[in-house]
């Protein structure tokens, strides 16, 4: 088991803007992994994303977050969910999933 606090301030790596409050996508449930508000993706399978995309997609339309104006191809923020090994005050219990890149699907 691994904690997390997704009431932390947390800052885009790409374009420094700052949520004192945590990260805005994580305040609405998650459509993709079925995660309740105000805990992390529940990520099985697969890529290297802290949220899913159609949760910064439903933030933002929103209006909970803006795109990102940083080198983006997606115009997505990049947001640590930082995870920690003892248990915090205001933090949630989640279970920590093992995963690897997708599968690549190339076809000659």
């Amino acid at each position: 088991m691994r904690w997390t606090d997704t009431q932390e301030p947390v800052s885009c790596r790409k374009c420094n803007e700052h949520w004192e409050g945590g990260d805005p996508a994580l305040t609405i449930a998650c459509t993709g992994c079925n995660a309740p508000a105000h805990e992390p993706c529940r990520r099985s399978t697969g890529g290297n994303e802290r949220v899913c995309a159609c949760r910064d997609e439903a933030a933002t339309q929103l209006g909970l977050l803006s795109r990102c104006e940083g080198l983006s191809w997606d115009n997505r923020h990049v947001k640590p969910l930082v995870l920690r090994a003892a248990p915090v005050p205001s933090a949630l219990m989640c279970r920590s999933v093992r995963t690897g890149a997708p599968v690549s699907r190339f076809v000659p």
